[in-house]
């Protein structure tokens, strides 16, 4: 646990009410002990009702609006104070990471040409790792996996922030985790976890060459991933599904149990449980194939 006095005058923080968090994030992530900015007042009730909110960041004029069970700090620009908390925290996560020694089972097979962290790695049996394949400190990878050439785990995510009064990458704090009997073949990309947790890569998942999957995604079990698929943060992609070649996937979205997605299709809607979409944007196959052939 973190208490907000910790990091008063970070940023031009002031601490009003003094708490403990447990890690920085925003509203949307699933972990409990959050320390969120707040920017907006059309945001307060949502802080309000979050169960998983301890500490709040925001400014002067909306402080008043702000739950009293909250720890409660004002800056000038919530968002940038933030930043500066969490990069804070996530040079404190690597000290601790890197007193983590790697635990590669000894049946694991593993090219020369692969680079692998020297701290925080777990490399479960039969895995196999062909050259080229990049691993980063925080990755777990279960029994009988399958890595092909170039493959990199644990990259950083794309978020940005305001730290030092620059913008930049905010660092992540998270990992990856790859279930038993997962496949993923060359130059396939996972970003680790924004704020903890882990990008979770269920069992039997199989991805084609270049996809891209981001920071906390988190995909079922036995699904089919094509070429050039990318898979937006915060994505929840269930049981069975197909993700047809070259489609997009827009952060937080919810894909159901065995849906399909057509090849080259945008999606920007939760798909429900078996759905078939189509088209940029998506929408159900039928009424994409009905309007095809109105137009033609």
């Amino acid at each position: 646990m973190f208490r907000l006095s910790d990091y008063d005058g970070l940023a031009g923080m002031h601490v009003l009410r003094d708490g403990p968090f447990q890690c920085t994030g925003k509203l949307s992530t699933p972990i409990e002990g959050l320390c969120v900015p707040l920017r907006s007042a059309k945001f307060v009730d949502e802080v309000n009702q979050n169960v998983n909110v301890l500490a709040v960041i925001t400014t002067a004029d909306i402080a008043d609006l702000v739950d009293k069970r909250f720890a409660l700090a004002i800056a000038e620009h919530p968002d940038a104070a933030h930043s500066e908390v969490h990069a804070a925290l996530a040079a404190r996560h690597q000290q601790i990471l890197r007193a983590q020694a790697n635990d590669i089972d000894p049946t694991a097979v593993i090219h020369p040409a692969a680079s692998i962290a020297d701290h925080g790695v777990k490399i479960g049996p039969r895995v196999w790792i062909g050259a080229n394949v990049n691993i980063a400190a925080g990755v777990k990878i279960d029994g009988d996996c399958v890595l092909h050439p170039g493959v990199s785990l644990g990259v950083p995510g794309f978020n940005t922030g305001i730290i030092a009064g620059r913008q930049r990458i905010i660092p992540q704090v998270g990992g990856v985790r790859l279930k038993p009997f997962v496949e993923l073949l060359s130059n396939v990309c996972v970003a680790r976890a924004l704020f903890g947790g882990d990008t979770l890569i269920g069992e039997e998942v199989v991805a084609d060459n270049l996809v891209y999957i981001a920071h906390d995604v988190q995909i079922g079990n036995r699904v089919q991933i094509c070429a050039l698929v990318n898979i937006l943060g915060r994505t929840i992609v269930g049981d069975a599904a197909y993700l047809g070649p070259s489609c997009v996937i827009k952060n937080g979205l919810q894909i159901g149990r065995g849906a399909k997605i057509s090849i080259g299709a945008v999606v920007t809607q939760d798909v429900q449980e078996n759905a078939v979409v189509s088209g940029n944007f998506a929408i159900p196959h039928e009424r994409f194939l009905h309007h095809l052939k109105s137009i033609r």
